[in-house]
């Protein structure tokens, strides 16, 4: 969507949202007069106690109380440390590095989505209509429904799309006893 004068702008991750870019200003800037007008209409304004407190812990070099949690690489590097493992609310105890049945193979994979009419069991999408963000086409995910990868019965599996399967992630026990329902 082009963007006019008098339309509002809308921040689509383009490189034009630059702080004092406005797309059609391209090589304009404000005159010094001009700048002298906005600091004089901006004096009479006052700051919340919040934000002069900021200021000022800013001008004495100190770092807000919840600095880390901005976008630096330390920030980022903390923040996801201090969720790893055992400290993430979703940990299940290592479950995920159990290793698969060796009878769960390519094979019995196709043989399940095969079995499912190559759909999702969860909305029912074909395999044909499955695409990642790249716009590539994949396959249906075979999902077991007790999350015991090693128990590869059929009666145990079931097709999915990433999007479904990503959900059946949370509430697990609330999904296993929705799929045995449906088998």
């Amino acid at each position: 969507m082009p963007f006019y004068k008098g339309h509002p702008q809308y921040n689509t991750g383009r490189t034009h949202f630059k702080k004092g870019h406005i797309p059609w200003m391209k090589g304009k800037h404000h005159s010094e007069e001009s700048k002298k007008k906005m600091s004089e209409a901006r004096k009479g304004r006052k700051l919340s106690k919040k934000w002069r407190r900021k200021l000022s812990e800013a001008k004495k070099g100190k770092k807000p109380k919840n600095f880390w949690m901005l976008h630096t690489p330390e920030g980022i590097k903390k923040a996801s440390e201090s969720r790893k493992g055992d400290r993430n609310p979703s940990w299940r105890g290592g479950k995920s590095f159990e290793p698969y049945g060796l009878e769960f193979n390519k094979k019995l994979k196709e043989q399940i989505r095969k079995r499912d009419n190559y759909r999702c069991q969860e909305c029912f999408r074909h395999q044909d209509e499955l695409y990642d963000k790249k716009g590539r086409k994949y396959k249906l995910i075979v999902h077991h429904i007790d999350y015991n990868k090693q128990n590869n019965k059929e009666n145990n599996l079931i097709s999915l799309c990433r999007n479904c399967h990503l959900k059946t992630n949370f509430d697990r026990e609330d999904w296993i006893k929705y799929f045995k329902r449906l088998t």
